[in-house]
């Protein structure tokens, strides 16, 4: 009975090892891009200037933004978003109200998975005052 259970499990093991091996990467953490913000926004609660950027999802629903210099540097909370689009572009998705733009959406990956931030207090009282807005997007490149 002992010489079955050996090749069984062997067998069981290498199962397993396959399916762990093709696990899609874009399920992985620590993806990371680069985009260049022409103009100043805010992360949930937080501005940031203008400037270069690497964002990264240190792990799920924590997306992680380092700018050149280390106080342009934030951490959001965010939950995650399928678009349905399995040919989505690296990009992050901003609303602007008036002359003030809130990073909405973040798409890390190519296969429609992305990360949604909860809205600010300040962006809420922008809705509630109907100041008008405009959605848009930054495209990302890997970073290497």
């Amino acid at each position: 009975m002992n010489n079955l259970i050996k090749p069984a499990f062997f067998v069981l093991m290498t199962v397993l090892v396959a399916s762990l091996a093709i696990v899609p990467a874009h399920a992985q953490t620590g993806s990371r891009v680069r985009v260049n913000v022409p103009f100043d926004f805010s992360v949930g609660n937080t501005p940031l200037k203008a400037g270069n950027y690497t964002v990264s999802q240190l792990e799920p629903g924590i997306i992680v933004f380092s700018g050149n210099d280390e106080q342009q540097s934030q951490i959001a909370s965010t939950v995650d978003i399928d678009s349905g689009n399995r040919n989505q572009k690296l990009q992050l998705v901003f609303t602007r109200y008036g002359n003030e733009a809130f990073l909405n959406r973040i798409f890390l990956d190519a296969y429609g998975d992305g990360h949604e931030l909860r809205r600010s207090k300040k962006e809420k009282q922008l809705i509630q005052q109907q100041v008008s807005r405009e959605e848009f997007s930054l495209l990302m490149e890997p970073a290497h």
